[in-house]
């Protein structure tokens, strides 16, 4: 059985091109993240096997905000920065 704990998922919502709400959901499990997926207009949640730097750019702005109201770490943002640099090929 997994335990998570509650500062340890992190959700939002996108809006797609379509119009259509997207609501993303990202839970760190101590090695890596987790990103899974659904529709308003869907009942079950789908893994994303890779996600994209939208999304992780995403989680790294719903971290900030939650580590400006000191509810996560700053680890949490420091490895982000690191794996989104990496992404972007050393830019940034």
């Amino acid at each position: 059985m997994k335990v998570t704990l509650h500062s340890q998922a992190h959700e939002w919502r996108d809006r797609e091109e379509d119009g259509r709400l997207r609501i993303v959901r990202a839970e760190w499990d101590s090695k890596k993240w987790t990103f899974t997926e659904t529709y308003k207009d869907l009942p079950d949640w789908r893994t994303l096997t890779a996600p994209s730097l939208r999304d992780y750019e995403m989680l790294r702005d719903v971290l900030w905000r939650k580590y400006q109201r000191k509810r996560v770490p700053w680890r949490f943002i420091e490895d982000l920065d690191v794996l989104l640099g990496d992404m972007r090929g050393g830019a940034g």
